[in-house]
């Protein structure tokens, strides 16, 4: 080989191994599986309790406490003691009345209380925590209507509360706590990708927390993205891996309607179900594409980050989960799977 062929040679070797490590969105880190600290193999158990845990879609734990969310049933909240294995009760009835919900979501729970979000009403609900686990109808003691509707949870952010919209301007908006809008946050990130505003609403589709007092966490479902905003939305972090691929939607019009759908062969799942823990958030990761023979939406993957935008370690399931919940105490994460069918698994972390 002469020394023209071997310096071109180099050249296109460091090229090639630059761009793998370089990430196709503006301000974004990259970051590999190597630079998660630990990496740790789960084997899940599932619960068995003296009852049915029927189709649940979404849990929360606290202390000893199991709270599963179910669609289609006649009381939404199912309470469960994890230490006796008992279902506890039923709470919150289905429906359009005052003290009724069509979508709950369990947003924030300590020993003094538990915050409900209806996602159909755009609706936050407030509960003592004893009244709730004890009584069949508990009381409301708080309850705050949003007066601009939201696409998911709304999440305290200290004085205000934080919910997601579907805007291609926007991605969350800021409330006070009586319900008014009072500010936007969030810019979709840029990318090499040349999308329209609906194939961007569906590329940059994303699951959102917050940890209650100053940061936002953005998880992105369809493209391995996440960015973290300080409390009054700047980015802070914005962390793309380990796969660093962008999945694909093409525009449609039916009629006066327009949106998107994935392109075969080019649409990823990546992170979904994130969960904050104290100074850390876990998140479900799957890098898998429908086009996969035996493709499943189960992720077999726990990613958990610092809330500054450390990788600190990677959970290895044997068996796959769509939704998540994390008992910081007694390091147990808690999932939900849907084969053979609906069942509880638990896994302990170190």
């Amino acid at each position: 080989m002469n020394i023209n062929i071997k310096i071109i040679f180099t050249l296109v070797l460091f090229t090639s191994l630059s761009c793998t490590h370089k990430s196709r969105f503006q301000k974004a880190t990259v970051i590999m599986r190597n630079d998660f600290k630990t990496t740790q193999s789960l084997i899940g158990s599932v619960v068995q309790f003296d009852n049915e845990v029927l189709k649940p879609t979404h849990l929360q734990v606290f202390d000893s406490l199991l709270f599963t969310i179910n669609t289609r049933e006649e009381r939404l909240i199912h309470i469960f003691d994890l230490k006796d294995k008992k279902k506890i009760g039923e709470r919150i009835t289905a429906g359009n009345g005052s003290d009724e919900m069509l979508q709950p979501r369990i947003v924030k729970v300590d020993k003094e209380s538990i915050q409900i979000f209806d996602m159909v009403t755009s609706t936050l609900f407030e509960y003592s925590m004893s009244d709730f686990v004890a009584n069949q109808d508990p009381i409301v003691l708080r309850k705050i209507k949003l007066d601009k509707s939201t696409a998911s949870e709304a999440y305290l952010l200290g004085e205000n509360l934080i919910g997601a919209v579907y805007n291609p301007s926007c991605q969350l908006n800021s409330f006070n706590l009586n319900g008014k809008k009072v500010g936007e946050y969030g810019a979709y990130p840029n990318s090499d990708n040349a999308f329209s505003d609906s194939e961007k609403l569906e590329a940059y589709l994303f699951s959102f927390i917050t940890n209650l007092n100053d940061k936002m966490l953005i998880c992105y479902n369809w493209t391995d993205l996440i960015d973290i905003l300080d409390k009054d939305g700047h980015l802070e972090k914005r962390l793309h891996g380990p796969g660093h691929f962008i999945s694909s939607f093409k525009e449609f019009h039916e009629g006066d309607v327009v949106s998107a759908n994935s392109t075969k062969g080019q649409t990823r799942d990546a992170y979904f179900s994130p969960v904050s823990v104290g100074n850390d958030f876990f998140v479900l990761y799957s890098g898998k594409s429908e086009d996969e023979e035996g493709y499943s939406i189960l992720a077999n993957q726990i990613f958990v980050f610092g809330w500054n935008g450390t990788p600190k370690q990677i959970l290895l399931l044997d068996q796959g989960v769509f939704s998540i919940t994390v008992d910081e105490k007694n390091k147990k994460v808690y999932g939900i799977s849907d084969t053979p069918e609906f069942h509880i698994v638990e896994f302990s972390y170190k």
